[in-house]
Order: structure tokens, then C-alpha cells, then sequence
């Protein structure tokens, strides 16, 4: 088996090589065109005259026709342009040389030719075999001239011109393929400071879209150029041909506007239009000769009074997980001494209701342990790649599994034709969409002979996210209630924790996800996670 040839030797690449093996063979045409021209017409100067004439036809009749057949051939597609490189550099001082000695010297411009045809070796081949190259054209040169000068008519001056000749070709060759070297290395420096760029680009691109502040860039007549998602959502989803700042929010053009006309003035409170959404704008001036105006940043009004609300709830949490760490082990304890009684053969049926009772209501108290010990322990999110066409398929297994004792229609719509990646902590994932389930099977419909759940997965190319569903038959979710189901300690039920759709939430935004609610009385609920797809890239 041949071993294939590598040419990274060579200084430049394939592309560079037959663009310039292009060019030489264009030149050496019209060079030797002329050349035959000149002295079949006769034009040529006394000092040029050969001292053969059949020599001189034969020699540019096999330069022109040499030429002419390296221009065809260079046409071919599977053309190695190394190669050609090589034998049309190799024919082309060969050439020369010959005309060099037919015509008995370097005047009238040969030596010059000689000269550039060494330069061009020495861009296209490596070093070694431009020197070679360029060693025979100095021969020739020099070869011809010591000839003319010890047994013709050729003078000192003549000499002395062709060793000249013969220098400046060895060090033209040397020095343009040191500049060819050069240029490749610097090419290569400036593709993987390219490649570099590309994967920052992309980087801040994937930070931008999954960032919580919504970003907006417009240019200097009010048309947006960038937006991500978190300001297309709260700009109310507006049609991709919208782009016109002023149709969209008249408050935060009427905002930009002023804040142009005084950049040192605090920004107030605007409240966008298609969304409702109360925004604090801040505006950064740019370049303008990039045709982008300014950059606006939206925060949400009230991301200060929710840290606070965090703060708060994180040192309840922690509050309360000290607390049910003393109460968890009374409680087994109290659990344990009903389940040793129960077991007594002097316990009557009253009693038996009793002990019942005890075990149930401390049953619920350790799920209700067991969830502040969860909030008041949760730990930082660990993102990682995710298929959810292939996790959620074996979660609504395993769920409707655990659902064998109950009279319960659960139904998954999660089977995707493509394959749809996320980036999210899976442990924390599966735990979200677990407390959901829990809860829409406590809230399912028990009028019908049997309450239904659903669980569906739907993705959106055109926004770049995709979206769980958790749906169920309920009696639905007032508007009232809507506002503080995500609330800790906020039930609807007796039996509930309130804790199960904070935790879910809190999950949700650890890993840079959103978790809605829509819900009418009596049409049920519909809780959706949204999260942002990952790019193929991530995948490899």
C-alpha cells in the first residue's frame, strides 16, 4: 500500500499554490509569445543575436509550446498543483537556461527572467529545491558569460553583470522563501485567532440569549438590529418583521429619545405596552459607524424586592431546617411506638382508628419535614447535556410506574422526531418535573371516573427554546391564586406542604429555566418549563 505524500512543506497551501501556478502560467505565456515574436520579426537588438539560429526556433518553439501545455493542463480538477508547480518551475529555468546559452549571454533581459522564475520557486516549493533551481539558473548565467569572455567575443563587464545576476538570484530565492514561510505562519496565527473569535462569538452569543435582562441594540433611526429572548418576551413576541422600536413600545422610544437628548439623566420606570412589564432601561451609547445607535438594557423593577424576598425565604429555609431536624426524630419515634402498637392482638377496632390517624397525620408531617430539608439544602445547580428525547420517554415510565395504585389517565406526548438537547442538572430536572406531576395528580378532577394528567413536550425552532407541559383536569386555578401558588407555605389543600411548587420553581431558575402557570376555573392547569435549546456544537 503507497504511502500518501504530504505536502506541508511546501510554504503555501493547495489553494494559494494553484492560484499562483495559475497566474505563472499565464505569464510564461505571453513572456514566451513574446519572446518568439521578437525574434522571428527581427526585433531583436545585435547583442542579442543567437549564434544558432535552429537552436533559437527550436528553443522558443518548445518554450511556447511548453507553455501553452501547462496552461491546458492546469485546467484539469484533479490536478495536484504541487506537482505542477514543481515540473512547470523545474521546465521553466530549464527553458531559460537554454535560451540564456543559445543566445550567448544575459542582455536584453533573460538574466532578469532567470532571476523572477527563482523568486517564484521559492515561493512555491521548499527551500531545498528552490536553492537547486535557482543553483542552475546562476550556472547557466554564469556558465554562459566565463564561455563568451575566454573563448568569443564577451567582455568583463559582461561577466561580472552575469555573476551579479547569479547572486541576486540566490539571495532572492533564499529571502522570498523566507518571506513565504512567513506569510503562511502568519496566515495559520490569523485562522486560529479567527477560529478563537468564532467560539467567543459564539460563547457571548449562548450568554446574551440565556441572560435574564433582556438586551436590545438599535441603530441610530430606531430599528432594532439584536434582540435576545428575554427582551423579545418581555417586548410581547413580536413578528420578526417588527422592527421598528417605536410600533412595538412608544414608552421606550419616548425613554431612548430623552435619554439622548440628556445622557446623564437617571432613567425612569417604563412599563412596555405589549407585555405590561415593568422595566428599569439603561442605555450605553455605540459606534456609529457600525449603524447601531445604542445598546438598552431591560431590567425588571422588582428584581430588587425579590432578592429580598430570597433572602428572606433562604433563612426561613434554614431557619426551619434546623427546626425539622429536632422534630424528625421524635416524629419517628412517636411513627415507630404506633406502627409496635398496631401490632398488638389486645388492640380493638377504636383504637386500630386512632392509631390510624396517628400514622397518617405523621406520615404527612414527615413529607412536610422532608421538603423544608430539601429547600434548606439544595444545592447549586450542575448543568450538563441533556436528550430530552430520550430522558423524558423513561421518566413518564418510571411515573406512571409509581401510579399503579391509583385510578389515574396519565398520557406523555414527549416522542420527538429530532433529537432536542438542553443544558440542566438532570437529578434536579427530574425532581422538578416529579413535584409537578405529584401535584397535578392531587389536583386532578374527581368528579370523572378517572382524573387525567399529561405530560408533553413541544419545541420551537424559531425562538430557540423548548417547553414541558405538565397539564391535568382540575378544577382549575383562580386569578387570585395564580399570583401566590409559587409562593413557600402557600397551599390550596389541607393535607399540602406548600412547599412542592416553590422548590419546582426555585429548580427551574437554578438552572436558567422558566417556570409558568396558565389556568382557568374549571379548564384545569397547564404548568410549562421553558427552557433554551442547546446548540448542535455542544453536542460534540
Amino acid at each position: 500500500m503507497s504511502k500518501a505524500i504530504k505536502y506541508t512543506a511546501y510554504p503555501l497551501s493547495a489553494t494559494l499554490t494553484r492560484r499562483v501556478v495559475n497566474y505563472l502560467n499565464i505569464y510564461r505565456l505571453i513572456i514566451a509569445a513574446v519572446l518568439a515574436i521578437a525574434y522571428f520579426s527581427g526585433l531583436l537588438s545585435a547583442s542579442m543575436a543567437p549564434q544558432s539560429s535552429i537552436a533559437a526556433t527550436l528553443v522558443l518553439v518548445f518554450y511556447f509550446l511548453f507553455a501553452a501545455f501547462h496552461l491546458i493542463s492546469a485546467r484539469r480538477e484533479d490536478a495536484n498543483f504541487f506537482r505542477v508547480a514543481v515540473w512547470s518551475l523545474f521546465s521553466d529555468i530549464f527553458s531559460l537556461s537554454l535560451l540564456v546559452v543559445v543566445f550567448a549571454g544575459i542582455g536584453g533581459g533573460l538574466g532578469i527572467l532567470l532571476v523572477f522564475a527563482s523568486a517564484v520557486a521559492a515561493v512555491l516549493l521548499p527551500l531545498r529545491l528552490a536553492l537547486l533551481l535557482a543553483s542552475f539558473a546562476s550556472l547557466a548565467m554564469v556558465g554562459t558569460g566565463l564561455w563568451s569572455f575566454y573563448f568569443g567575443n564577451g567582455t568583463a563587464e559582461a561577466m561580472l553583470q552575469a555573476a551579479f545576476f547569479s547572486v541576486t538570484a540566490m539571495v532572492s530565492t533564499i529571502m522570498a522563501n523566507q518571506l513565504a514561510y512567513w506569510a503562511r505562519d502568519y496566515r495559520l496565527i490569523a485562522e486560529k485567532q479567527k477560529e478563537t473569535l468564532t467560539e467567543l462569538e459564539q460563547v457571548n452569543e449562548l450568554i446574551i440569549r440565556r441572560m435574564r435582562t433582556g438586551v436590545i441594540a438599535v441603530d441610530e433611526t430606531g430599528l432594532i438590529r439584536v434582540m435576545n429572548e428575554s427582551a423579545w418576551f418581555a417586548l410581547g413576541s413580536p413578528s420578526v418583521r417588527e422592527r421598528s422600536l417605536k410600533s412595538i413600545t412608544p414608552r421606550l422610544a419616548k425613554a431612548l429619545d430623552e435619554w439622548k437628548n440628556d445622557t446623564t439623566s437617571d432613567p425612569r420606570p417604563v412599563v412596555l405596552e405589549p407585555s405590561q412589564a415593568q422595566v428599569l432601561p439603561g442605555f450605553v451609547a455605540l459606534p456609529g459607524n457600525d449603524g447601531i445607535g445604542a445598546m438598552i438594557f431591560l431590567t425588571d423593577n422588582n428584581v430588587v424586592a425579590r432578592r429580598a424576598v430570597e433572602l428572606s425565604v433562604n433563612s426561613l429555609a434554614k431557619l426551619s431546617g434546623s427546626i425539622a431536624h429536632e422534630i424528625r426524630n421524635p416524629l419517628a419515634a412517636l411513627n415507630h411506638a404506633s406502627q409496635l402498637l398496631e401490632e398488638s392482638p389486645q388492640i380493638r377496632l377504636p383504637e386500630m382508628r386512632l392509631i390510624n390517624i396517628i400514622q397518617n397525620h405523621a406520615k404527612r408531617m414527615n413529607g412536610i419535614i422532608e421538603n423544608i430539608l430539601q429547600l434548606s439544602r439544595r444545592e447549586q445547580s450542575q448543568p450538563e447535556l441533556v436528550p430530552l428525547h430520550l430522558f423524558l420517554p423513561e421518566f413518564a415510565s418510571e411515573f406512571q410506574s409509581s401510579q399503579v395504585n391509583r385510578q389515574l389517565d396519565f398520557k406523555a406526548a414527549v416522542q420527538l422526531e429530532e433529537e432536542t438537547y438542553v443544558l440542566y442538572d438532570k437529578s434536579q430536572l427530574s425532581q422538578c418535573l416529579w413535584k409537578l406531576l405529584d401535584n397535578a395528580v392531587d389536583h386532578a378532577s374527581r368528579d370523572r371516573s378517572k382524573p387525567s394528567v399529561r405530560l408533553a413536550l413541544a419545541r420551537h425552532e424559531e425562538s430557540g427554546f423548548c417547553i414541558i407541559t405538565v397539564a391535568d383536569n382540575g378544577p382549575g386555578i383562580n386569578k387570585e391564586q395564580l399570583s401566590k401558588i409559587f409562593e413557600p407555605f402557600y397551599t390550596t389543600r389541607k393535607e399540602g406542604s406548600g412547599l412542592g411548587l416553590y422548590i419546582a420553581k426555585q429548580l427551574c431558575e437554578a438552572n436558567q429555566a422558566e417556570l409558568t402557570v396558565d389556568s382557568e376555573p374549571g379548564s384545569g392547569a397547564f404548568f410549562h418549563i421553558r427552557l433554551a435549546l442547546a446548540h448542535a456544537s455542544a453536542k460534540q
